[in-house]
This record gives C-alpha cells, sequence and structure tokens, in this order.
C-alpha cells in the first residue's frame, strides 16, 4: 500500500515536473505513470480493504469457537459433577455395606466376649459415621444389640469367616 502510494507521488512529481519544463513526451509518460499508480493504489487498498473485512471475519469467528469452548467446558463440569454425585451415592452405599459386615463381625465378636465373662473395653470407643441421606454413628451399641443374636453354637461355627484356625478348632470341637 506505501509503495503504491509512493509510485503514485513520483508519477504526480514527473508529470509536474514534465509539465513545468515543457516535456511533451515526459509529460505523456509520466499521465501513464500516474494512471498505472492510481490503478496499483487502488488495487492496493482493495486489497487491504478485503484483507481488513477477512480479518474481522476471522476474529468474530473465533469469537464463535471460543464460545461454543466455554459451554462445552461448562457442560462437561456439570457432567463430571453430576457423575462426582453418582460416584458419592455408590460409595456411600459401599461404605455402609463395608460398615454393616464389620458390625457383624464385632456383633460375634462382643458375644464371644460375652459369653467369656472379658470386657469389651476396646470396642466402647468404635464410632462408624452412616454415610447417605441418614446421619449419624454406629457404635458400641450396635455391637451390643447384634451380640444378642448369637449363641455359643453360631460363634463355634464360624461359616461366615474363615482363617486358617477355623478348620483346627472344629475339628478339636467334633473329637
Amino acid at each position: 500500500m506505501a509503495k503504491a502510494r509512493q509510485d503514485e507521488m513520483d508519477a504526480a512529481t514527473a508529470y509536474a515536473h514534465a509539465v513545468a519544463w515543457g516535456d511533451t513526451e515526459g509529460e505523456k509518460t509520466a499521465n501513464a505513470d500516474a494512471q498505472k499508480a492510481a490503478k496499483n493504489l487502488a488495487t492496493a487498498a482493495e486489497h487491504d480493504r478485503r484483507q481488513g473485512l477477512i480479518i474481522c471475519a476471522l476474529k468474530q469467528q473465533l469469537a464463535t469457537v471460543d464460545q461454543y469452548i466455554v459451554e462445552a467446558q461448562e457442560k462437561h463440569r456439570g457432567i463430571e459433577r453430576d457423575a462426582l454425585w453418582l460416584s458419592q451415592t455408590v460409595l456411600e452405599e459401599k461404605w455402609n455395606e463395608a460398615a454393616k459386615s464389620l458390625f457383624e463381625v464385632g456383633g460375634r465378636l462382643w458375644a464371644n466376649y460375652n459369653l467369656l465373662g472379658l470386657d469389651q473395653v476396646s470396642l466402647l470407643k468404635l464410632a462408624v459415621p452412616h454415610e447417605g441421606e441418614t446421619v449419624g454413628n454406629w457404635t458400641w451399641h450396635e455391637l451390643s444389640d447384634r451380640a444378642r443374636n448369637y449363641c455359643s453354637q453360631d460363634l463355634i461355627q464360624l461359616n461366615n469367616i474363615s482363617t486358617p484356625q477355623q478348620a483346627a478348632l472344629v475339628s478339636q470341637l467334633e473329637e
């Protein structure tokens, strides 16, 4: 664009010089050069205008793409949050199932302590949180309540508890 302007200025100067000195041939050449420079300047200006339009359109497209990215990220965060809520529910259920299994064994242990006449001091501080919609803890009271469901025969069978010594104990009791 600057070169086209300079060429037009040079052609105008050459034309003025030719007219001032009465150079008819130089005047014709300078006039042709001025017209060519004007045409080149118009072409350069049009090219510059089109480039400006293209840049403007590209900026608008970039803004649109950026907006889509922001919306997709927000949607992703929403989906991820929904998945985390679902995961929390599943993990709470697993936690509660594991706690119930623990208290099932704990109830047997408490009953065993009772039948042997031992204190359950180590279990008195037990507090396992109940997860989910119900707020609270399972405590030694739960163990004590469960212990009432077992007699010595239930504890000796150990059907639900597998240990290496289980077979030896059962075989000794049978002899």
